[in-house]
C-alpha cells in the first residue's frame, strides 16, 4: 500500500514539473504559435493526469478502507482537498487563458495550481497522519466559524430593517412591498448560509448541539421569511432576534471545539517545529561551511564563484521550510513569539540566497550565515528546555496558568531584541547590502521581503500580542 501511495504521490510530481514547464513558456512574451500549441497540448495532458490521479485516489481508498483505515483516510482527505481547491477547474481556466494567448495570467495561475500540487504531494507522503487530520478539522472549523460570524451580523442588520419597518406599521404607514420582497430575499439567502454551515459542523461529526443549535437558528429564520412574506415585519424581527442567539450559541460551541483542537494539536506541533528548526540549522551550518571554504578564491578562480551560486537553491530551500514552519504556527496560534522570528529568519536567508546568486560569498554574507545558525539554535534550545504543557503558575497572576509557555515567549522576544540592537550598528551599509542581495532574486522572492516587517516593528507587535493573551 506504501508503494502505492508514493505512485499516486510521483503523479502529483509529474504535473508539477509539467506545469512548471508550461509556466517558463508562458512567460516568454515571444513564445510563437508553434509553442502555444505545444503548451494547450501539454496543458491538456496535465488536465487529464490530475483528473486521473483524482480517480485512482478514490478506488484506492475504496479498496483499502479496511485492511489499511489510515491509509484510505489519507487518500480520502486529498481528494477532498483536490476538490475544494478546485485544481482541475482552475487546470481548465489555464486552457482557456493560452487559447486566448493570456500567457502572462496563464503563468501566474499555473503557478498558483504548482502550490496546491505540492500540498496534496505533503499530504500524501506526510507520516504525521494525525496531526494532518487535526489540522484539516481546525481549517473546517474556522470556516464554519468564519462563516456564521457573517450570518449572524447579517442577521442582525435584516433584524434592524424589520424593526424599522415594524415601526413604519405602527406609525399607520405601511412598509413598500419592493422592501419586504428583499428582505424575505435576504433572509432566505441568510438561511442558505447558515444551512452550508450546518453541512460543514455535520461532516466534522461529535458537534450535535451545535449542530442544533443551527438548525433552530435556520427556523427561526425560515419563520422570518414566512412573517415578511405576509407583510408582518413586527413577527420577524422577534423570529431574527432568535435566530441571532441560536448562531451566537452554535458560535461559542465551535469555538469551544476550536479551542480543544488547538490544545490537542500543541505537542504535535511543538514535535514538528524542533524537527524543522534542527533541520534548517543542519542544513545552514552546511551552506555556512561551504561558503567559508569558496569564500578565499573568489576574487581568482571562476569556478569557485560558480560553486558558491550553486549553493543558492539549498538556501532557498531553508528559506521555504521557515515559511512551512510559520504557517504552521500561525494556523495552529502555537506561538506569539516565534511568528515573527520566523520572518525575520526567512528574509535573512532570502538575502543570502540573493547575494549568493550574485556570486558573492565575502565577510558580511558569512556573518549573516553565521547569525541564522545562532538565531536558529536559540530557537531551537527555546523550545528543547521549557517544558511542556501549562506548568505551574506559582505568583505569576497574569499568565494564566501557563508559565511555561510564557517564558518560552520571552526568551524568543528577548532574542529579537538583541538580534535588533545588533543591526543597527551598520545601518547603512545593512541597507546597501539588502539592495544588491534583493535585486539577484525573483519577483515573486522580492516582493515577499518588501512585505515583511523590520524588526523593531516585529518585536513591538510580539510584545503588544503577548501581553494581550498572558497579561491582564
Amino acid at each position: 500500500m506504501s508503494c502505492l501511495i508514493r505512485r499516486v504521490a510521483c503523479v502529483g510530481v509529474g504535473l508539477a514539473v509539467a506545469l512548471a514547464s508550461s509556466a517558463v513558456l508562458a512567460a516568454d512574451e515571444k513564445t510563437s504559435v508553434t509553442e502555444t500549441d505545444k503548451l494547450q497540448f501539454s496543458q491538456k495532458e496535465v488536465q487529464a493526469l490530475m483528473q486521473e490521479l483524482q480517480e485512482r485516489m478514490f478506488h484506492l481508498a475504496e479498496l483499502t478502507k479496511q485492511v489499511e483505515p489510515d491509509n484510505s483516510t489519507r487518500l480520502l482527505l486529498a481528494l477532498k482537498k483536490a476538490r475544494e481547491q478546485l485544481i482541475v477547474e482552475e487546470m481548465k481556466e489555464i486552457l482557456e487563458k493560452l487559447s486566448t494567448r493570456d500567457l502572462s495570467k496563464a503563468s501566474n495561475d499555473t503557478k498558483e495550481v504548482i502550490a496546491k500540487l505540492q500540498e496534496l504531494k505533503n499530504l500524501l507522503i506526510a507520516t504525521d497522519l494525525e496531526l494532518q487530520l487535526q489540522l484539516e478539522r481546525l481549517r473546517q472549523l474556522q470556516a464554519a466559524i468564519q462563516q456564521l460570524d457573517h450570518a449572524i451580523k447579517d442577521e442582525k442588520k435584516q433584524q434592524g430593517d424589520s424593526a424599522k419597518m415594524a415601526d413604519l406599521q405602527k406609525k399607520g404607514t405601511d412598509p413598500k412591498q419592493q422592501a419586504l420582497d428583499k428582505a424575505k430575499q435576504d433572509q432566505a439567502a441568510n438561511r442558505k448560509r447558515t444551512e452550508g454551515v450546518g453541512q460543514i459542523v455535520k461532516s466534522l461529526g461529535q458537534l450535535e448541539p451545535a449542530l442544533q443549535s443551527l438548525t433552530s437558528g435556520g427556523q427561526s429564520m425560515s419563520s422570518a421569511e414566512g412573517s415578511l412574506g405576509s407583510g408582518k415585519p413586527s413577527d420577524a424581527e422577534v423570529q431574527q432576534g432568535d435566530a441571532v442567539k441560536k448562531l451566537a450559541d452554535a458560535r461559542a460551541l465551535l469555538e469551544k471545539e476550536r479551542q480543544k483542537v488547538l490544545q490537542e494539536l500543541e505537542q504535535q506541533v511543538r514535535k514538528v517545529v524542533i524537527a524543522n528548526l534542527q533541520e534548517m540549522l543542519d542544513r545552514q551550518t552546511g551552506i555556512r561551511k561551504a561558503t567559508q571554504a569558496l569564500s578565499p578564491r573568489l576574487a581568482t578562480h571562476r569556478e569557485a564563484v560558480i560553486q558558491l551560486q550553486q549553493l543558492a537553491p539549498p538556501e532557498q530551500r531553508v528559506a521555504t521550510n521557515c515559511q512551512q514552519t510559520l504557517d504552521l504556527v500561525n494556523e495552529t496560534e502555537f506561538s506569539v513569539a516565534l511568528p515573527p522570528a520566523l520572518e525575520t529568519l526567512q528574509r535573512n536567508m532570502l538575502l543570502v540566497s540573493g547575494d549568493l546568486t550574485g556570486g558573492r560569498g565575502d565577510e558580511r554574507v558569512i556573518n549573516t550565515e553565521i547569525a541564522i545558525e545562532a538565531d536558529l539554535k536559540d530557537l531551537l534550545d527555546t523550545f528543547k528546555e521549557t517544558p511542556s504543557g501549562t506548568g505551574q503558575s506559582g505568583e505569576c497572576q497574569g499568565c494564566k496558568g501557563n508559565l511555561n509557555k510564557l517564558l518560552a515567549e520571552l526568551k524568543v522576544v528577548r532574542m529579537m531584541q538583541l538580534r535588533v540592537n545588533k543591526g543597527t550598528a551598520d545601518a547603512d551599509g545593512e541597507a546597501h547590502r539588502v539592495a544588491a542581495a534583493t535585486a539577484e532574486l525573483p519577483k515573486d522572492l522580492r516582493e515577499k521581503i518588501g512585505k515583511l516587517r523590520d524588526g523593531e516593528a516585529s518585536t513591538r507587535d510580539a510584545m503588544e500580542r503577548l501581553h494581550e493573551r498572558f497579561g491582564k
